[in-house]
């Protein structure tokens, strides 16, 4: 059972925005994106609460948040509650939302509706389903980027971190240790007795036979009868606070402690409910867990971990929902269903498609395994504004240092990332995808991509007078310089007899650039100007760098770079300029 989808109107910056969840949902994007709105929204939703004014984007309009549970347990409710929620669940799965119409709205205003699905309209809370929902869906377990970690962990509160422990370890308590349970449970009621049974406290008991004779004086024929509230195992479990100790012996109130270490320990905890969550089995209500930026305060290793454990969560009775400025939070099978949150020009939130739906539109597409991959290794793509899709590894290799070698900033830091993709036919393929979920990608590749790949998707006409020129080149020159050509007329490997040439494919690109200098620069133009594609017009980057493609000479070009602050030691250096400035 999950919360399937949730849409969000009016709701501070969310105006009007729906999103797909699963059981493991990383909120990404910018500060003040709307990613922190979009968790309230979702606690609103299973939690009521009276909104504030700053709460309606639009306080003219009511703020509406809509909820799709999915596999839905009616079996979890009471039989009267299943009675009155059955009609409303088809194909497990109920439609609700919780509606506040004004700011000026008292909590008996804020409603709870359910879509029929019989005639598709919005039905008044029927008969508790408020009280239903609360069952299926019990008050979630939300943890905000700058909430006092005390109030989570320093004490038990029905919905926190140390609460939710406790009430596990309670369940393994029970498991595990039925005779010490039971032995507890006797001395409980041994206690009890002494209080209120028959082997009652005798000073206890003549108080109360003294003050029912001095009420009696008032009111005759009237007793009093005083009562002693015995605790219950779980009473005393949940009753434990926490203290830190930094050396043996001493120990403060959590609360005592700065916010880093309270932090720590906040998602440390996170970590042991998980652990906790794997021995207690069983089915039952799901919990969702909102978490505002988990990884704040934490080093690298720790949210590894701390990703781990909210992996685990999300498959053990939990369904987790946090927002993340980190790559470290979002690992490679989670890339392509990340939510990815941003403003618009009017200040509203939106989430981009993710990318798992565009990708599955290239089904039929050749080389989608290969797009899919490269995406799925490329986390940083989530984080950023721009991206570049390179051919090779050089271009991974050089070009972030190059870049930061002559703007003075990183491509983190700017806001880029640069993608490999694996192959030039990749290139177009995830453009196409990126594109699709609101990214403007631009390509770097080599000056083949024109001639192989650009005219059968249409960037070039086949017809182009320049390409005509550069294969007639190739035509007039395979024999002098000792390549062979393809069917395509263009460099190959082998021949259609399988012949092999004496230069390689790349090589022959590079000595038709050397010759042909007009006619590339002007089919390169054409792809940057009307494509977003940087070709490299001397057949590939090693020639404007001046190296052999090896990882030494990568190296060597990287180390000289550092050294001198200079990209002066490039064969042709203001070519590699002009790139850094289109880029």
């Amino acid at each position: 059972m999950l919360i399937k989808s949730v849409s969000i109107k009016n709701f501070c910056s969310c105006s009007n925005l729906t999103i797909e969840l699963a059981a493991f949902n990383p909120f990404i994007g910018y500060n003040n994106s709307g990613k922190s709105n979009m968790l309230r929204a979702i606690g609103w939703l299973l939690k009521k609460s009276v909104l504030s004014k700053s709460s309606f984007f639009d306080q003219n309009q009511p703020v509406i948040v809509e909820g799709i549970i999915s596999g839905v347990d009616l079996n979890l409710l009471p039989t009267n509650q299943q009675q009155a929620t059955a009609p409303y669940v088809i194909n497990n799965e109920l439609h609700f939302r919780r509606r506040q119409d004004t700011p000026q709205s008292t909590a008996a205003q804020i409603k709870i509706d359910v879509l029929d699905p019989g005639t598709q309209q919005w039905r008044p809370n029927p008969a508790g389903l408020d009280t239903a929902i609360g069952v299926l869906f019990p008050e979630p377990l939300y943890i905000e980027a700058m909430e006092d970690a005390a109030e989570d962990v320093g004490k038990f509160g029905a919905k926190n971190t140390i609460g939710e422990l406790i009430k596990k370890t309670i369940l393994l308590v029970r498991q595990n240790n039925a005779a010490a349970v039971q032995g507890i449970e006797l001395a409980l009621q041994g206690l009890d007795s002494h209080l209120n049974g028959t082997t009652r406290i005798q000073e206890l008991a003549s108080l109360e036979a003294n003050a029912t004779k001095a009420v009696d004086d008032f009111f005759p024929g009237l007793s009093l009868k005083i009562n002693f509230q015995t605790p219950q195992l779980d009473e005393i479990l949940k009753g434990a606070t926490v203290d830190l100790s930094e050396r043996p012996g001493s120990s403060q109130p959590f609360s005592s402690f700065g916010h880093g270490a309270q932090r720590t320990v906040q998602m440390a905890l996170i970590r042991l409910l998980a652990e906790t969550a794997q021995q207690t089995t069983g089915t039952g209500p799901i919990t969702v867990l909102l978490i505002d930026e988990p990884e704040l305060y934490l080093h690298p290793q720790a949210i590894e971990l701390l990703r781990a454990a909210l992996k685990s969560l999300s498959q053990r009775g939990y369904q987790v929902i946090f927002s993340t400025h980190s790559p470290l939070l979002v690992r490679k099978e989670e890339v392509l269903h990340a939510a990815l949150v941003y403003k618009d020009n009017h200040g509203q939130t939106k989430v981009r498609p993710k990318i798992a739906n565009a990708a599955t539109t290239m089904a039929n597409h050749p080389h989608q395994s290969s797009v899919i991959f490269q995406l799925q290794n490329s986390s940083y793509i989530l984080f950023s504004e721009k991206i570049l899709l390179a051919e090779g590894k050089t271009e991974k290799m050089i070009l972030p240092e190059i870049y930061e070698t002559l703007r003075g900033r990183s491509l983190a830091l700017d806001k880029v990332c640069m993608v490999e993709a694996g192959g030039s036919p990749s290139l177009w393929p995830m453009r196409e995808v990126l594109r699709s979920v609101g990214f403007t990608p631009k390509i770097v590749t080599d000056l083949d991509f024109a001639f192989k790949v650009a005219p059968n998707l249409g960037l070039i006409s086949l017809q182009d007078p320049d390409l005509n020129s550069c294969k007639a080149w190739f035509a007039s020159n395979s024999g002098t310089f000792g390549f062979v050509l393809g069917t395509d007329g263009l460099p190959a490997k082998k021949d259609d007899l399988g012949n092999t040439g004496r230069i390689k494919p790349e090589e022959a690109f590079g000595l038709m650039a050397s010759t042909m200098t007009q006619e590339v620069e002007r089919i390169a133009l054409l792809l940057k100007q009307n494509h977003n594609i940087w070709i490299w017009s001397r057949g590939a980057i090693e020639a404007h760098l001046g190296i052999a493609k090896d990882d030494m000479a990568r190296m060597n070009f990287i180390t000289f770079m550092q050294t001198n602050g200079t990209i002066t030691h490039a064969a042709h250096a203001n070519e590699i300029q002009e790139f850094i400035n289109w880029l």
